[in-house]
C-alpha cells in the first residue's frame, strides 16, 4: 500500500473513533439534563417524566434547596457566654442569599469534560450517588454587620479608666471593657451557613482603659497648674439645677489629659437624661428660658473653660451663650448642648494634667492639678458693640385686670473682643484674639386679654431725658401711637409678677464694664 493509501486509512480510523467517543459522551453525558443520580445540597435530582423539561426540573429542585437554606435558624452567641442567645434568626435575615443561576450552571458543567474518561467518571459516581453539589453563596455584608452592630448593646461595656480621688488621696481601679467583634462575625456567616451549624457564636474583645492604676500612682499632681471657681443657689426652684452642677461636676471629677490629648466635656460628663443622674431644671432654649433637663450644666463647662483658659490648654472647640451668664465674665462662659454643641480642650503641656472638681455649699470649683505652673495667663475683653433688646407681648387667659407676669427680662446684647496673654516661664509671650458676640434677649410680658399695651413702659432705647424726667408728657409708644397722661397713671398701677425662671438681670448682665484684665 502506497503512502497516500495508508493516510487514508489513518484519517478513516481517527473519524470512526472519534464518531464512538462522541456517541460515548452523549451516553453517558447526556447535553440536555444533569447527570443521573447527582445531588444538590443533599438531595438527589430527579426528573420529572410528564410536564416539565429537566431543566426546570433543575431551577427547581435549586429554589427549593434555597429556600430551605436562608429560612434556616441560627442562634447568635458570644463565646464569654455560648449558652445565652443573643439573637435567634434566620440566614436569610443576616443577609445570606443563594445565586440559584450559577448553582444550576455549576450543576450542569458536572460530567461535561472534553476528557471521555473524566466524564465517564462522574457519570458512575454521581449514580452512585458520589456527587453533590452545593448551593452557590452570597453574603450581603452591610445587612449582616447591621444585624450584628445591633447586639452590641448586650454585650459591649466601655472601659473605665482608673481615677484619682483627689479629696481622699487614693486611685480608683480600673475596669476593663468589651467590644464585640462584628465584623468577624460576618467572615464567619458563610462557614456557618455551608456546615449546616446553628449556631454564630461571635468573640467578645476585652478592651484596656484607657488610664491604669499603675500609672497613677506614680502621677505629680503637686502642682495647681490652674483653678476657677463659680457661685450658683440651692434655694427653691434652683434646687434641682444645683443637683445638676453636682452631678456633672462629679463626672469630671479625676479626669487625667494626657500630653497632647483632646477631650470633649459632652463625652465626659455624657447625655443629659434622668438616667445619666439628671433633673429637670430651667436653661435656655432658643434664646428663651424653658424647663429641660440638665439645667446647669453649662455652669460646669464654663468654669471648666475658665480654668482650661488660665492653665493656658488648648481651647479647639466653645461657643458663647445666646446671652451673657450671672455667674461667669462674658467671654469666659461656654455653652453646651448635648451631643451637639461641645467644648473641646487640648492639653499642650510635656506633662499629664489632672481635673479636680468640688461642690462645697454654693460654690463650684475646677482646678487643673500637675507637676508644675508653666504659664501665667491675662484674660482681657474690650466692649465694643450693644445692642437693643425688643419686647414680645402674648394674651394669657388667667391673667385679668392689671396683672403683668413677666415670663423673661430684657437683657442686650453685646459684642465684645477677648484677648489671653500667655506669659511662660521661659519668658516667652503670646496672645490670642477672638470676638464673641451675645444676642440681645426679648423681654416676654404676659398680659390678660384686651391689655392695652401702651400701659406697658418704654424699652430702654425709646426713653430720652425729657420722658425721664417728665413722664406725663405724651411720647412715641413701642406701636408708635402717644403715651396719654391716662396711660401713665395705668403703667403705675400695673401689678408685676416674675413668672417661673425669671429672674432679674445683674448688673454685670444690665451693664457690663466697658473693659476688664483678669490676670491667674
Amino acid at each position: 500500500m502506497g503512502f497516500i493509501g495508508r493516510a487514508i486509512v489513518l484519517v478513516s480510523l481517527g473519524s470512526l473513533i472519534a464518531g464512538g467517543g462522541a456517541m460515548a459522551k452523549r451516553r453517558f453525558a447526556p447535553e440536555s439534563q444533569p447527570l443521573p443520580g447527582i445531588r444538590v445540597d443533599g438531595s438527589t435530582f430527579v426528573p420529572t417524566t410528564v410536564g416539565t423539561s429537566p431543566a426546570d426540573d433543575l431551577a427547581t429542585l435549586v429554589h427549593g434547596r434555597a429556600s430551605l437554606l436562608v429560612g434556616r435558624h441560627v442562634n447568635v452567641t458570644s463565646d464569654t457566654d455560648p449558652e445565652t442567645v443573643l439573637l435567634r434568626t434566620t440566614l436569610g435575615d443576616l443577609g445570606v442569599s443563594v445565586d440559584e443561576p450559577s448553582t444550576v450552571a455549576r450543576v450542569n458543567a458536572i460530567g461535561r469534560d472534553d476528557d471521555l474518561l473524566a466524564r465517564i467518571d462522574h457519570v458512575k459516581r454521581a449514580r452512585a450517588g458520589e456527587i453533590d453539589v452545593p448551593l452557590v453563596l452570597t453574603l450581603d455584608d452591610a445587612r449582616a454587620l447591621s444585624v450584628l452592630e445591633g447586639l452590641r448593646d448586650k454585650t459591649d461595656r466601655g472601659a473605665i479608666s482608673a481615677r484619682m480621688d483627689l479629696d481622699k488621696r487614693g486611685v480608683q481601679t480600673e475596669v476593663a471593657g468589651r467590644s464585640l467583634l462584628t465584623h468577624d462575625g460576618v467572615s464567619e456567616l458563610l462557614h456557618v451557613a455551608e456546615s449546616g451549624t446553628d449556631k454564630l457564636v461571635l468573640h467578645v474583645d476585652s478592651v484596656k482603659p484607657r488610664v491604669s492604676s499603675t500609672f497613677l500612682m506614680d502621677l505629680d499632681v503637686s502642682a495647681v497648674v490652674s483653678e476657677y471657681e463659680t457661685f450658683f443657689s440651692r434655694g427653691g426652684d434652683q434646687a434641682r439645677r444645683g443637683k445638676n452642677i453636682d452631678n456633672a461636676a462629679g463626672k469630671l471629677d479625676g479626669t487625667v489629659l494626657f500630653p497632647g490629648e483632646l477631650v470633649s466635656f459632652n463625652q465626659l460628663v455624657g447625655e443629659r437624661s434622668e438616667e445619666n443622674g439628671f433633673q429637670k431644671s430651667w436653661e435656655i432654649f432658643k434664646g428663651e428660658m424653658v424647663e429641660g433637663i440638665g439645667g446647669g450644666t453649662c455652669q460646669v463647662a464654663s468654669t471648666f473653660h475658665a480654668a482650661a483658659f488660665f492653665g493656658g490648654l488648648d481651647v479647639l472647640e466653645r461657643l458663647p451663650h445666646s446671652r451673657p451668664s450671672a455667674y461667669i465674665p462674658m467671654g469666659l462662659d461656654s455653652t453646651v448642648v448635648y451631643p451637639s454643641v461641645d467644648l473641646k480642650i487640648k492639653n499642650p503641656h510635656p506633662f499629664a494634667i489632672v481635673v479636680h472638681t468640688m461642690t462645697t455649699a454654693n460654690k463650684l470649683t475646677i482646678q487643673f492639678l500637675g507637676r508644675e505652673r508653666p504659664v501665667t495667663v491675662g484674660f482681657g475683653r474690650e466692649l465694643v458693640e450693644t445692642i437693643p433688646y425688643g419686647r414680645k407681648v402674648i394674651e394669657e387667659p388667667d391673667l385679668s385686670g392689671r396683672k403683668v407676669r413677666i415670663k423673661q427680662h430684657g437683657i442686650r446684647g453685646y459684642k465684645i473682643k477677648r484677648s489671653r496673654v500667655l506669659t511662660y516661664k521661659t519668658g516667652e509671650q503670646r496672645t490670642e484674639k477672638t470676638t464673641d458676640t451675645y444676642p440681645a434677649t426679648n423681654e416676654i410680658y404676659a398680659v390678660p386679654p384686651g391689655f392695652d399695651e401702651t400701659w406697658l413702659p418704654l424699652l430702654p432705647e425709646e426713653k430720652t431725658d425729657e420722658t425721664a424726667a417728665a413722664p406725663a408728657e405724651p411720647v412715641a409708644s413701642t406701636t408708635g401711637a402717644p403715651v396719654s397722661t391716662e396711660a401713665r397713671t395705668a403703667q403705675a398701677d400695673l401689678d408685676y409678677v416674675d413668672g417661673p425662671g425669671a429672674h432679674a438681670p445683674t448688673t454685670a448682665q444690665a451693664n457690663p464694664a466697658k473693659s476688664v484684665f483678669l490676670r491667674r
